[in-house]
């Protein structure tokens, strides 16, 4: 019953994040589990690479270009919207999953994890509430650097008025807080596969802290 839960087949799941880290476990993840799979990123050949083997797994994937994406472009972002849903029609999981971020520059940065998370919110969260359902996973990250921690205080605080606004149309949004270590990806997309899935059809504007082996007060 509880395993049933993880089930996913015959939804339309929404990655944005490119195609390596915790964006490409989760696109695992959600194929293994039947969902089709649109994969956002701006590297044409490693998305055909990945939607290549997601499809020779038996999985529906398909892969969308989209380079201006870390420019916080909000016609870009409705575009990626309406290549999805000609592809795969309307998406019911969204998850927003920055790789490692470009912590040199403050405003890169914040463009990047935290501009381009909103965009991407205001983009998909409407197409689902007039669905009357959806969930929606963020990435939250926190580093040593001022730049990272203040996206990830941006993007649980913007996750989490989303949920609010959007509860009563039937449409969850969670976030995974973490630090970006290669030892951690699984664990981050296991969290993001288990706040998407029914197993957490009771839980919104929650945040799932995951450290792996790192210790954090």
């Amino acid at each position: 019953m509880f395993a049933s839960s993880f089930e996913l087949k015959g939804r339309t799941a929404v990655v944005l994040g490119g195609c390596d880290g915790v964006a490409a476990a989760v696109c695992r993840l959600l194929s293994e589990r039947g969902a089709r799979v649109a994969i956002v990123g701006p590297d044409e050949l490693a998305l055909a690479d990945l939607v290549d083997e997601l499809r020779w797994n038996g999985a529906e994937a398909v892969g969308i270009v989209a380079e201006r994406l870390d420019r916080a472009d909000a016609a870009a972002m409705d575009s990626v919207r309406g290549s999805v849903i000609g592809e795969l029609g309307p998406p019911e999981l969204l998850f927003v999953l920055p790789g490692a971020l470009d912590n040199r520059s403050w405003q890169r940065t914040v463009d990047n994890g935290l501009t381009g998370t909103f965009l991407a919110l205001q983009a998909f969260v409407p197409t689902m509430a007039e669905a009357g359902c959806g969930a929606v996973v963020t990435l939250a990250p926190v580093g040593a650097d001022p730049a990272t921690n203040a996206v990830g205080g941006g993007v649980t605080a913007l996750t989490q008025h989303y949920a609010r606004l959007f509860a009563a149309a039937g449409v969850r949004a969670n976030v995974v807080s973490w630090t970006p270590c290669d030892s951690t990806v699984e664990d981050a997309a296991f969290a993001a596969l288990y706040l998407a899935s029914d197993a957490a059809a009771r839980m919104t504007a929650t945040t799932l802290d995951v450290a792996g082996t790192l210790m954090r007060l």
